[in-house]
């Protein structure tokens, strides 16, 4: 039977619901650093929730779970103390081959786990993960006079307001995920300012973009490519999900399409809030939204909120989209399978195209070091690209222009298949 493809929210909501249904019956078997660890007792206090855990039964978590657990600058020891209480187990029956969701990392790809580990001890005893007052101020500042700018003219250049709060929002959310991936107390201080600016809940955009960065790409998991029907990256033929008549559109709409993303993120962000009963975020929500619509002419705030939203979606989606699809449990190791799906950007237009590209540009980076400050991956792809090159793997790096072209030509070479 064709597989189902769930909203992001039920989807979530189900697998949450059976994972707690699931918890104590039998062991949930997750190897880090070498040690396999039973953490089904611990799974329904996993902050995240215990899906999380139930998604790493019987696969190798180590490189994942340092990437989302920071330690070092700016770190907390908090989740390896809690790793280090676990019960130690033995392995799931059959780990050398297949179990769990996924395939365990081979020889090779646990060799070039444990390389990434030293690179990384390399990267924090280098000051890699510390945060700049001064690069922190320029990266808050200019969103802020965007704002006020935008704010400005909105009676008497609407179009120029729209352009202006666009461009805003985009960065605003360039800020947001730079402060829910880093870790210290300045960004568990600004984390709220994404449902602030943008009526985006950090809770809910949490658990999204997680899985995002966890299961890159991986069928069923990565919602950033499950999109179905509004957009195939696989044709149904090949994946044996349902068809839409309007796939074979999708190449003209596509982009257009891309601007009511941050419409889509406020809903899902409004229904969350809702169902959690969280009051903090409520209240940031309802600032945003005071803000947007007694502060700005109807016409600027729709329109602003359209262009923040193309904006974002152009760019972010175009670095994975175009890269290897994987079916569920087809990624057995972090590392490996960042490099399988993900390709940096080289901007072609200069300083003001890198700054749009708030940091994705960089996007192989980020996924490797996601807590690391967006500012400093400029600095690493060189480094990080000869490591890739020591370690026999390839580092997918292209053109903007031609990254945004392969896109393009993914959704309609989708839409003409068969």
């Amino acid at each position: 039977p064709a597989a189902r493809v769930y909203p992001l929210a039920a989807h979530i909501e189900a697998e949450e619901a059976e994972a707690n249904r699931e918890t104590l019956r039998e062991p949930v078997r997750i190897r880090i650093a070498g040690e396999w660890y039973d953490a089904r007792g611990y799974a329904s206090a996993h902050p995240g929730g215990a899906r999380w855990i139930r998604w790493f039964n019987g696969r190798d978590a180590t490189a994942v779970f340092y990437a989302l657990h920071s330690y070092g600058a700016n770190g907390s020891k908090k989740a390896a103390e809690r790793l280090a209480r676990l019960p130690k187990c033995d392995p799931p029956a059959g780990s050398e081959v297949d179990s769990g969701v996924g395939a365990l990392p081979s020889d090779e790809e646990h060799s070039r786990e444990v390389a990434f580990r030293a690179l990384r001890e390399r990267l924090e005893n280098e000051g890699f993960f510390k945060r700049v007052w001064w690069k922190e101020a320029w990266a808050l500042g200019h969103v802020l006079a965007l704002y006020a700018a935008g704010t400005a003219v909105a009676a008497s250049h609407p179009f120029a307001a729209c352009a202006l709060l666009g461009l805003g929002m985009q960065q605003a959310g360039w800020l947001a995920h730079d402060y829910i991936h880093g870790r210290g107390k300045w960004c568990e201080m600004m984390r709220p300012i994404g449902a602030f600016l943008n009526g985006h809940s950090a809770e809910w955009w949490t658990q999204k973009h997680s899985l995002h960065h966890c299961f890159t790409n991986e069928e069923e998991l990565d919602h950033d490519i499950m999109m179905e029907p509004f957009y195939f990256l696989r044709s149904p033929s090949e994946s044996g999900r349902p068809d839409s008549k309007y796939r074979k559109y999708q190449h003209i709409y596509g982009y257009p399409l891309i601007s009511i993303m941050f419409w889509l993120w406020r809903w899902l962000s409004f229904k969350d809030v809702l169902k959690r009963g969280d009051r903090k975020e409520a209240v940031l929500l309802g600032c945003h939204y005071a803000f947007l619509f007694t502060c700005l002419p109807l016409p600027v705030a729709i329109g602003s909120v359209f262009v923040g939203g193309f904006l974002v979606g152009s760019l972010v989606s175009a670095t994975h989209q175009s890269e290897e699809i994987m079916v569920q449990g087809d990624q057995p190791d972090y590392v490996t399978g960042q490099f399988r799906s993900t390709r940096d950007a080289d901007t072609v237009f200069g300083p003001l195209e890198t700054w749009l590209w708030g940091g994705m540009d960089t996007q192989l980076a980020h996924h490797l070091f996601p807590s690391m400050p967006r500012y400093n991956y400029h600095r690493l792809r060189p480094i990080l690209q000869a490591w890739a090159a020591d370690q026999g793997t390839v580092y997918r790096i292209s053109p903007s222009t031609k990254i945004i072209a392969d896109n393009f030509n993914t959704l309609r070479r989708v839409a003409m298949a068969p």
